[in-house]
């Protein structure tokens, strides 16, 4: 079957130097083709190309914009009117400002309902339009003044809608809405194109939004497509870090956890992928190289722009078994950890999670079962004594820590055993970072002198010296207030945003696993449960 709307390679170049890249889609009868990203990414953009909204003068358009096998790009004015409201039609974002404030609701309906219908039909179906949208017959005679945001963007679906058009273009349709008007416009578009057929092409920053009434979803970046697939696959296991970040920062798809944008760029993106600078697993090729839009590993209905085939497997344990004494305490457990998420491991006292985490670490060896680093097996002599290896913050920060130490020679001593050749340099600033302070009084004091607190965060700073693309936090709050633990939560989850390393956190603190982590896991008789989003929300955890 035709598609309704088919994109070719659809470019726009604006003068001031940003593009829209070569954009291709296709959206069939019936269906709902979501497109996302953050602002600037070129969704308004691609809906002012796909409308032909242009003015020749100040944007270049080139490829082609076929609806119903007609391109838009090529024909003229003249086509492009007779085509307006009949076969495509576009519901823009600021609804209110769209409306003629001079002229009735009636006026500028049958604006609509004269290009295609005879007058005596014009009541009529002003009337039905209005109801269907859930507004009154009265209402035809109020003034765009006199409308709320939400009523004013039904009104514009009606006129969308009147003439039973082929295409729908929704632009932010949620943007003034209230989450009932949202829940509501949800329902009614739903209804529209059930009964109309029409393909809806929307436009959005709303991923609730997009994930109720989406088939498949289009992700942009700077103007470049980064991942293509179906909603809920998407949605519930993205393959592209921005994919990620951008479900990550939506209170709507994460109620419990805390939300953190995605990571300011740590430097400019170059001639390579565009989201170089603000990526947990960039490599040599990502600064210098642009990356393909391809097939991700192992799933060919998703499409995804990286170097590396999507989001890598930072630590993956496979089948690991321990036993004490004779008595099992892990039984082929099985876990990953993917570059730049956290993962927290929950569990009662004894079941075997610091066992677990010191195994997944390196500092203690499994029965069974073998470990991998980013898909090799694990070399963790090299892991932890090398910059962007793998690094772990203990329980007992006041054992792991030499007392006769001063604080600067055990901040220093990770730097030292790798002979990193700024390792004073880099103590300082991680002593900033983690919220101590880095002068003399605090550089000389000793270790034994320092207070829990203190220690922790001595602990965490040593870590960070070795900038690891890994960091196990074996509960780094069991110690504290409930002051000092949420202080401490925020600054990990902090650092991980800037640094963008991966983390994995173990606690008996399943309110607060649920504040930090993308996914949590229960150990329990020796084995692994993961906790989905619903059972933590039934929980009655918020």
């Amino acid at each position: 079957m035709q598609p309704v709307l088919e994109v070719q390679n659809l470019s726009v170049e604006y003068p001031d130097g940003f593009a829209l890249r070569p954009v291709s889609f296709s959206i069939a009868a019936g269906e709902t083709l979501a497109v996302i990203g953050e602002s600037g990414s070129g969704k308004t953009t691609l809906v002012r190309a796909v409308a032909d909204l242009f003015s020749c003068r100040w944007a270049r358009v080139s490829g082609k914009v076929l609806l119903e096998g007609e391109n838009l790009v090529s024909v003229g004015e003249k086509r492009l009117r007779q085509l307006r409201m009949r076969r495509f039609s576009v519901v823009f974002q600021n609804a209110a400002s769209m409306l003629n404030p001079a002229l009735t609701l009636r006026a500028q309906l049958y604006e609509v309902l004269k290009k295609q219908l005879p007058r005596g039909e014009w009541p009529q179906r002003a009337e039905r339009l209005l109801e269907r949208v859930g507004l009154s017959a009265g209402d035809l005679d109020r003034f765009p003044r006199s409308l709320s945001g939400g009523m004013a963007q039904r009104f514009l679906i009606a006129c969308a809608v009147a003439l039973s058009p082929a295409l729908v273009i929704l632009d932010e349709p949620t943007s003034a809405l209230d989450p009932g008007a949202g829940a509501g416009l949800t329902a009614l578009l739903r209804e529209l194109q059930q009964e109309t057929g029409c393909a809806f092409l929307l436009i959005t920053h709303d991923l609730a939004f997009a994930r109720a009434l989406s088939n498949r979803i289009v992700v942009l970046y700077r103007g470049q497509v980064e991942e293509t697939g179906e909603t809920r696959a998407l949605l519930d296991a993205p393959r592209h870090p921005y994919t990620r970040g951008l479900i990550g920062a939506s209170a709507e798809l994460m109620p419990l956890r805390d939300l953190w944008g995605i990571r300011p760029a740590v430097e400019e993106a170059g001639r390579g992928c565009p989201f170089f600078g603000r990526c947990t697993q960039s490599a040599g090729p990502c600064r210098e190289e642009p990356p393909a839009l391809l097939p991700a590993p192992g799933d060919p209905g998703r499409l995804v722009r990286c170097h590396r085939g999507g989001i890598v497997t930072r630590l993956e344990g496979r089948g690991i078994g321990k036993q004490f004494g004779g008595q099992t305490v892990l039984h082929d457990v099985s876990l990953r950890v993917q570059s730049g998420e956290t993962v927290a491991l929950i569990g009662a006292s004894g079941s075997g999670k610091t066992t677990l985490a010191s195994i997944l670490a390196g500092f203690l060896p499994p029965d069974a079962g073998k470990i991998l680093f980013e898909g090799e097996p694990a070399d963790f002599a090299s892991l932890h004594r090398t910059e962007g290896g793998l690094q772990m913050v203990f329980q007992d920060s006041e054992s792991a820590l030499n007392p006769a130490f001063s604080a600067g020679q055990a901040v220093c001593e990770p730097g030292n055993l790798a002979r990193l050749p700024d390792c004073e340099a880099r103590a300082h600033a991680a002593l900033r970072e983690v919220g101590l302070p880095d002068g003399d009084d605090f550089w000389n004091r000793r270790v034994s002198h320092l207070s829990g607190g203190q220690m922790q965060r001595l602990c965490l700073a040593r870590a960070l010296t070795m900038t690891p693309r890994l960091l196990v936090a074996d509960e780094p709050t069991s110690m504290l207030d409930p002051s000092s633990r949420a202080n401490l939560l925020r600054l990990l989850k902090g650092l991980q945003n800037a640094r963008g390393f991966s983390m994995l956190m173990v606690t008996h603190d399943l309110a607060a696993a649920a504040k930090v982590a993308e996914r949590v896991f229960r150990l329990e008789a020796g084995g692994l449960v993961e906790l989905r989003r619903e059972e933590l929300l039934a929980l009655g955890l918020s």
